[in-house]
């Protein structure tokens, strides 16, 4: 079962590993992103953050893709973290059932606007929301689980 799919451009830290685990109870922790999961000092070094007890996969987005989806009948309880909206777009567009996309940390970036303390967007980051939004998946932005749902639509 997928519980959450999140975009944060720090990839697993604290906030990931410890708080949005725990709350969901999260059993398998895959990162999707083509340049890390050939890059073996990142991998270790994000390893390091993984919680006790809590698998982790750093694969490439096309490979995320099929783990997921042989992860959407099981029953252990699976969160992906991708580091943009470019591959959350593809990765929510090849997984049946995907109904939210969680924005958690996109830093400062050249012509991106702040649309929250944690959340920029470029202007191609808003077209990817807008077309996520219109698909009928719900974009929001929230750190962590205890904050409330900041719903995308409403600010873009």
């Amino acid at each position: 079962m997928i519980a959450l799919i999140r975009v944060d451009d720090r990839l697993l830290h604290g906030q990931v590993a410890f708080l949005w685990t725990k709350s969901l109870a999260v059993q398998k922790i895959i990162i999707a992103n083509d340049n890390v999961a050939h890059d073996e000092f990142l991998k270790m070094t994000l390893g390091l953050a993984k919680p006790m007890g809590v698998e982790l996969d750093i694969v490439d987005v096309s490979s995320a893709i099929e783990l997921a989806m042989a992860e959407c009948s099981s029953s252990k309880v699976v969160m992906i973290v991708i580091n943009n909206l470019k591959d959350a777009k593809t990765i929510v567009n090849a997984i049946d059932g995907i109904k939210s996309l969680n924005l958690g940390g996109l830093r400062e970036r050249p012509g991106a606007t702040r649309y929250s303390p944690s959340v920029t967007l470029t202007q191609e980051d808003v077209e990817i929301c807008k077309d996520l939004i219109n698909d009928g998946i719900e974009v929001e932005i929230r750190m962590v689980p205890e904050d409330r749902k900041n719903l995308v639509e409403k600010l873009i």
